[in-house]
């Protein structure tokens, strides 16, 4: 398969700061992001579990978790993430709790935030 035939499964990254246990990301939400299809027909949105993932995911990338998954609490989706929209990932992480917080933002509001602890 031609690699333009890949889904396209995570937000272009504009941007990365990096501390010992925090990372800010600028994205970019594709048009083409895989999620969408049917997600939902005429106003494509990106769904709450996907943003769980890629915080998830980007926390395991730059900041070293290994630890399974094990619960989320105090997880809230207070803004629809479009197609073409900018935003920022804020993650920290506070190891002795296993613990990782999580925030996506746009220049005017918060779209998503919550925790997410591991087993340790």
């Amino acid at each position: 398969m031609p690699e333009t035939d890949l889904p396209v499964l995570l937000p272009e990254i504009l941007g990365e700061c990096l501390g010992e246990d925090t990372l800010a990301l600028a994205l970019r939400i594709p048009e083409n992001l895989a999620y969408f299809a049917g997600h939902f027909p005429g106003t494509p949105i990106v769904p709450g579990v996907v943003q769980i993932h890629w915080a998830v995911h980007y926390a395991r990338q730059s900041l070293g978790i290994r630890l399974p998954f094990h619960r989320m609490e105090a997880v809230k989706f207070k803004g629809l993430v479009l197609p073409g929209q900018r935003l920022t990932l804020a993650l920290h992480w506070f190891a002795p709790a296993h613990k990782l917080e999580f925030n996506f933002r746009s220049e005017n509001r918060e779209h998503s935030s919550g925790r997410i602890y591991f087993k340790g």
